[in-house]
C-alpha cells in the first residue's frame, strides 16, 4: 500500500481510491452533499454565464495582465481600480510572450488554460462530483484571474518546492504553503524552495530593476489596501499558518488549500475559494511517519 520514502510512508493509491474509501465510511454524508452540490453548481453556473453576458466584460482580470505585460502605467493604479496590475515583474516576463497575442486571443488562451487545469485538479473525483465543482469554479472563469493556477501550485508545489515561487511572487502571502517543509523539517526541500525564489528574483531584478523597486513601493504604499481591515489580514495570516502547520504535523496536505484562501491579500466574495479545487489532488498526497522497519519491511 505504500512505499518508503526517506522517513515516511508514502501512500501511493490513486486519489480515486481515497475519495471511494471515504465515501464508503461516510456514506449518509456524501448522498447529503452530492444533493446539495448540484443545485449550488447550477445556480453558481446561471450567475456566472449571467455575469458574462450581460453584467460585465469576460476576463476583468486577466486584461490588467495583458495590459501590464503591453507596459501599460504598471503600479500607476491603485487595487480596486479597473486594470490594476498587482503582482510582481516577474509574472509580467513570464506572460509577456503570450501577451503579444491580440487581446481576445489572449483570453481564449488563459480561459482555456485555466480551465484545462481545473480539469486536471477535478479529475480524481468522479463525474457527479466533479461536474458540479467545476460550475462552482466558474466564476474565476469569467474574471480571470490567477487561483486556479494557484490551487495547481500548492499541488505541485508539494513534490517540487520551487512551484512555490508562483503564489510568492504574485499574491505573496498566499505562499503560506511554503513552510509546510519548514513544519516537517524538511530543510532541504524548503531551501530548494527558498534558492528557487532567490534565483528567479535575482534574474528578474538584473533585467527589470526599475520595475522591482515600483512593485516594492507600490506594496508598501498599499500595505492597508486589503479589504477587510489591517488587523483582520493579520489574523487571517495566522491561522493560515496554524493551518499549514497543523496539516504538516498531521499528514493532512489538504489543509494547505484553505491556508492559501485565508492568507490571500483580498478575501471578498466567492471568487478565492476557488483554491480549494486543489483539495482532490491534495487528498490523495497523504503521508505519514513510518513505523520502525524490521526486516520483513524489505521482503
Amino acid at each position: 500500500m505504500g512505499k518508503f520514502s526517506g522517513t515516511q510512508v508514502v501512500d501511493t493509491r490513486a486519489p480515486t481510491s481515497r475519495w471511494s474509501d471515504f465515501a464508503l465510511k461516510y456514506p449518509l454524508f456524501m448522498r447529503l452533499a452530492v444533493i446539495l452540490i448540484w443545485p449550488l453548481g447550477l445556480f453558481i453556473a446561471f450567475l456566472s454565464l449571467k455575469a458574462a453576458a450581460f453584467d460585465g466584460p469576460v476576463g476583468i482580470d486577466t486584461h490588467a495582465y495583458w495590459l501590464a505585460a503591453q507596459g501599460d502605467l504598471v503600479y500607476g493604479r491603485a487595487p480596486g481600480q479597473k486594470d490594476a496590475y498587482l503582482y510582481s515583474p516577474a509574472f509580467i516576463a513570464v506572460i509577456r510572450p503570450l501577451a503579444m497575442l491580440p487581446w481576445p486571443a489572449f483570453l481564449v488562451l488563459w480561459v482555456c488554460l485555466e480551465a484545462a487545469v481545473l480539469i486536471w485538479l477535478l479529475k480524481p473525483l468522479q463525474l457527479r462530483w466533479s461536474i458540479p465543482t467545476f460550475m462552482l469554479c466558474l466564476p474565476e472563469l469569467v474574471v480571470g484571474n490567477i487561483y486556479i493556477l494557484l490551487a495547481a501550485a500548492a499541488v505541485v508545489g508539494l513534490q517540487k518546492p520551487a512551484m512555490w515561487t508562483v503564489p510568492i511572487l504574485t499574491k505573496v502571502t498566499a505562499g503560506v504553503g511554503l513552510l509546510w517543509f519548514a513544519a516537517r523539517g524538511e530543510w532541504r526541500r524548503l531551501l530548494q524552495g527558498a534558492g528557487a525564489l532567490a534565483l528567479i528574483v535575482l534574474v528578474s531584478y538584473a533585467l527589470d530593476p526599475t520595475g522591482w523597486q515600483a512593485w516594492l513601493q507600490f506594496l508598501f504604499e498599499h500595505r492597508e489596501g486589503t479589504p477587510d481591515s489591517r488587523a483582520s489580514f493579520l489574523l487571517r495570516c495566522l491561522l493560515a499558518i496554524a493551518l499549514v502547520v497543523i496539516g504538516a504535523r498531521k499528514q493532512w496536505p489538504l489543509f494547505i488549500a484553505p491556508a492559501m484562501v485565508l492568507a490571500s491579500p483580498v478575501l471578498v466574495g466567492y471568487i478565492p475559494w476557488t483554491i480549494l479545487a486543489a483539495v482532490p489532488r491534495l487528498s490523495g498526497m497523504a503521508t505519514r511517519k513510518a513505523e520502525p522497519a524490521s526486516s520483513e519491511s524489505y521482503r
